[in-house]
């Protein structure tokens, strides 16, 4: 059926194809896919524009099968005009750390994911182009864009230097084997939940996949999660982006808790794990919980990462007090300007191609993305095959308090505090107090 659905969408994208190249003011990108030029105005001995884009969605990463599906459509589509070539970093880390080192000499990819302080980079190094004009002038584009996702990302002067690649609704996921053998059920409470946390522990399980390395990305949700339901305080200030301080009380009690769960109720590597480990733990049954998003249950059915059946076994929930994390990812940003307009006009095409329908389609199949919009349509039937991601979708509509996460909200400084800071924090050699003095040093830093 999802693969039904794909062929037709494809078909139709190419069918209804004017296959001419845009610029500004010119007419609008089919389904947001974009137009090439056509074949009897290219000389059959042109060469295709080269456009560069790089990323970390390879290997074992969730969406890397979707990522390597789009480009390989989009160079399909466009042979002989236009070519992507993809420059592939293994590892979260390893991309940031790249794409800070081409920011600063003014050579970052025409298009690249800007997140981690990279859109501000390129915004400063003055590579980055003002998307607003592009989405005004091509309703067709911004049909599957939204409002919401393109207002999420813009400036207090109005301008918008990046295209959201997904939206998130991030609860967690927990082993209702495990569950039910330690007589729990998902927490409504915090003191539930360190109460279960406790009860799986003397059952011999470990609850939680943490981990300090990269991101901290696993861990920082939780955290979110703490923050976001600790009242009108809290919640506004995890909807709040580049907050001043966090020297408050929910910061501070949130990284207490953080404290005794990397201490007591996580997994002996933990402390200096990336997120590939934490996952791992999950979907090995070594843990009980971890906190992810959607995109994270195709790995479920995938027996190259689950034991067969896994599926069967993990439930989703709402964090305490009803709280759930929902907002858009940084996504995409052009970094065309000073190039020439056919190098522009090209990387537009790719960038309108990667946030079109197509793609959203393909990445909520294969890497069970959530579409930026309602236009991409999250059928009865691919509910049916995917019961996790809809029960998700279900409890959804039940949220108490609905926030941002740290990694999107948090200046790239802070982040990188994150992963210097805790495991101090869990060989105490630094206070929670301590620890929210030097994130809010790094803030401070980063003006």
């Amino acid at each position: 059926m999802k693969r039904k659905l794909l062929r037709l969408l494809a078909m139709g994208l190419v069918a209804t194809s004017t296959l001419s190249l845009v610029g500004c003011g010119s007419a609008s990108a089919d389904s947001g896919e974009g137009n090439a030029k056509s074949e009897k105005e290219a000389s059959e001995g042109d060469d295709p524009i080269e456009i560069s884009y790089a990323t970390f969605m390879v290997g074992s990463h969730a969406s890397a099968e979707a990522e390597t599906e789009v480009i390989e459509a989009f160079n399909r589509k466009y042979e002989g005009k236009i070519k992507v070539v993809v420059e592939e970093l293994p590892s979260d880390d390893a991309f940031v750390d790249k794409m800070k080192t081409l920011a600063s000499s003014k050579s970052l990819p025409d298009v690249v994911i800007g997140k981690n302080g990279i859109r501000e980079l390129a915004i400063e190094n003055g590579q980055a182009v003002n998307l607003k004009p592009y989405l005004e002038e091509d309703p067709e584009w911004m049909k599957y864009v939204g409002e919401d996702a393109m207002n999420y990302n813009m400036e207090d002067d109005g301008s918008v230097y990046s295209i959201s690649n997904q939206r998130q609704v991030v609860g967690y996921f927990y082993n209702k084997e495990m569950f039910e053998d330690a007589g729990i059920t998902p927490a409504k409470t915090w003191d539930e939940w360190m109460s279960n946390n406790e009860k799986l522990a003397a059952k011999g399980y470990t609850p939680l996949a943490l981990m300090t390395g990269e991101n901290a990305w696993t861990t920082n949700l939780w955290l979110a999660a703490y923050i976001g339901t600790h009242g009108e305080e809290g919640n506004k200030f995890m909807n709040t982006t580049y907050p001043e301080t966090y020297n408050t009380d929910a910061v501070v009690e949130g990284l207490d808790l953080m404290k005794e769960c990397l201490q007591k109720y996580t997994t002996p590597d933990a402390i200096g794990a990336i997120y590939a480990n934490a996952a791992n733990n999950f979907e090995q049954g070594n843990v009980a919980m971890i906190a992810n998003g959607p995109w994270m249950c195709p790995d479920f059915t995938d027996t190259t990462k689950s034991a067969e059946g896994f599926e069967d076994k993990v439930g989703v929930a709402l964090y305490p007090e009803d709280g759930l994390i929902t907002q858009y990812e940084v996504g995409y940003i052009l970094c065309t300007n000073g190039k020439s307009e056919e190098e522009q006009q090209a990387a537009l095409e790719f960038l309108k191609f990667k946030t079109g329908l197509l793609a959203q389609a393909i990445f909520l199949e294969k890497g069970g993305v959530l579409p930026l919009t309602d236009n991409v349509e999250i059928t009865d039937a691919y509910k049916a095959e995917n019961p996790i991601l809809a029960e998700l979708l279900e409890i959804s509509s039940d949220a108490k308090y609905t926030f941002g996460n740290l990694d999107n909200n948090a200046h790239e400084s802070v982040i990188d505090e994150f992963a210097v800071r805790y495991p101090e924090l869990a060989y105490d050699e630094i206070t929670s107090e301590e620890f929210a003095t030097y994130l809010t040093d790094a803030a401070k830093a980063s003006k």
